[in-house]
């Protein structure tokens, strides 16, 4: 995997604030990856950062790590039933590219 565009993920699922998520295509669109590359960087490095803000795009995490993630919604308010996070909680393309504008910083090479 891209080093850069690894931390360029991260570092924008790091921006998702408190309440809210993100879709894994919301954040490949920002970042210049596919959902399943932004996936993929989840699944692999994710742990360190915010995780349960980034679902797919029905709300949805899959169910290993769906109990550990109503936990941490429940805790910072996200709207979300049993199974699914509510359309309410979602950032869309366009707030979390002035997110990523306003505060993210690229990833330097080497």
């Amino acid at each position: 995997m891209d080093e850069i565009a690894v931390e360029r993920v991260l570092r924008i699922v790091e921006l998702v604030p408190a309440a809210r998520v993100v879709a894994y295509g919301t954040v490949g669109a920002v970042a210049g990856c596919s959902p399943r590359y932004v996936g993929r960087v989840m699944k692999e490095f994710g742990s360190n950062v915010t995780w349960w803000r980034v679902v797919n795009a029905a709300g949805v995490l899959p169910d290993g790590i769906l109990p550990a993630a109503r936990i941490r919604w429940s805790l910072e308010g996200t709207p979300h039933s049993h199974r699914r996070v509510d359309r309410s909680a979602f950032l869309d393309l366009y707030e979390l590219d002035e997110l990523w504008r306003a505060h993210g910083t690229e990833p330097e090479c080497g």
